[in-house]
């Protein structure tokens, strides 16, 4: 369709709230199914690329839509199996956003830029599955996706910090606790040397950044092709952990703070061993730790990131003001969002100086005992529009 047939679907209000979540999902997780956009979002819509929202975002190039490169399905069921990603273009600024009420754009990004810029499909399609079945199984606060992961969120600005030495790295995801405690994930399908940066570079900041006042933990989650060869020990997951147990050396000790202590390894077939199949160690999020001073397999000590692993804000830490502000983010599940937030952020009468959204009478005296805009019978008080409610 044209642009402006486009525009006008990604401009009327039926529809507008699913449209803008499957806009916060794609833009927070980089790439989705349609199948993972749908849980999402709540809406079945997105199981039909055809579907109207889905059509006009392609249209003016604000998704891109893909498949897997071997689909094992039939034609006929190709939609379930479509890929959704955003398109690295400008059109969220210049189209969309000039479309949207400050409580929406808030919503779908945060209030931070449009994701757009390389991709890593199979990455962040198993970073979002994970968050998926954690939100849906496990009793936890919140889960974050890859924008809102970012090293400067985890341990900087989102601390009230500063990070040294900046950059754009970012995890690939984030469970949080009820507590408040951070459990930032990175999947991994090889060992390599990039691997072992990358753990250096998480274990110096852990050195740096104390649990109760960061409440942040790292998980690697080994997640193999199960296409490629595999190493002479027939199983990559061995050097995956050689490879972490050699960086952790340049950190030494075992305490609550060590890079040791909070750096775990678990397995993606551990946690998932066959379709439909949940293990136990998934439902406490079990990993392992190089708690022990020796070699080999016995270095590593089984710990349940639920059950197992102790957490306490330091009095000035509000860990838990992020599980309070997610649903804020239409990136969060649809289940763990539901209700008005308008009281995160103030209604735009309220930020304008004014407590209600309708305006007290000019002549109070002349009032008949009923404020301005207060219900009677069956109808309720005046409120707000819902699209500037949250």
């Amino acid at each position: 369709m044209d642009e402006h047939e486009a525009m006008r679907l990604l401009t009327i209000n039926r529809g507008r709230r699913e449209r803008l979540a499957a806009w916060g999902v794609v833009d927070s997780w980089r790439t989705v199914s349609a199948e993972q956009l749908a849980a999402m979002t709540g809406s079945h819509l997105y199981l039909n690329s055809a579907s109207s929202n889905v059509a006009a975002s392609i249209s003016v190039h604000l998704l891109d839509v893909g498949t897997y490169s071997a689909p094992e399905v039939s034609e006929a069921a190709l939609n379930r199996n479509c890929l959704y990603r955003p398109s690295n273009t400008e059109t969220f600024d210049k189209l969309i956003v000039p479309e949207l009420t400050w409580p929406e754009w808030i919503s779908v990004t945060g209030g931070y830029p449009w994701s757009g810029g390389g991709q890593y499909d199979r990455h962040n399609l198993l970073s979002t599955e994970l968050a998926l079945r954690a939100a849906e199984y496990l009793p936890i606060g919140a889960v974050l996706g890859e924008k809102f992961s970012s090293v400067d969120l985890l341990a900087g600005s989102g601390l009230g910090k500063k990070v040294k030495n900046p950059d754009n790295r970012r995890a690939d995801g984030t469970i949080v606790r009820i507590d408040g405690m951070r459990i930032a994930y990175e999947l991994t399908a090889t060992a390599s040397k990039s691997l072992e940066n990358k753990v250096r570079r998480w274990a110096q900041l852990l050195s740096e950044r104390p649990l109760e006042t960061s409440g942040l933990t790292i998980l690697f989650i080994a997640a193999p092709h199960p296409d490629r060869p595999k190493d002479r020990a027939g199983d990559p997951r061995h050097e995956i952990y050689r490879r972490v147990a050699s960086v952790l050396k340049e950190f030494p000790g075992t305490g609550t703070d060590s890079p040791a202590a909070r750096i775990g390894i678990a397995a993606w077939d551990e946690w998932f061993p066959a379709r439909h199949e949940l293990s136990e160690n998934f439902f406490s999020l079990s990993a392992n730790f190089a708690l022990n001073n020796v070699h080999g397999p016995a270095k590593w000590v089984k710990r349940s990131l639920l059950d197992d692993y102790p957490f306490t804000a330091w009095k000035t830490f509000d860990a838990t003001a992020v599980v309070e502000h997610a649903p804020l983010l239409l990136a969060t599940p649809h289940w763990m969002r539901a209700g008005d937030r308008t009281h995160l952020i103030p209604s735009p009468m309220e930020r304008s100086g004014f407590p209600t959204p309708v305006p007290g009478p000019a002549r109070p005296e002349l009032s008949r005992n009923r404020p301005l805009g207060h219900g009677t019978g069956s109808a309720g008080d005046a409120r707000l529009p819902s699209r500037l409610r949250l």
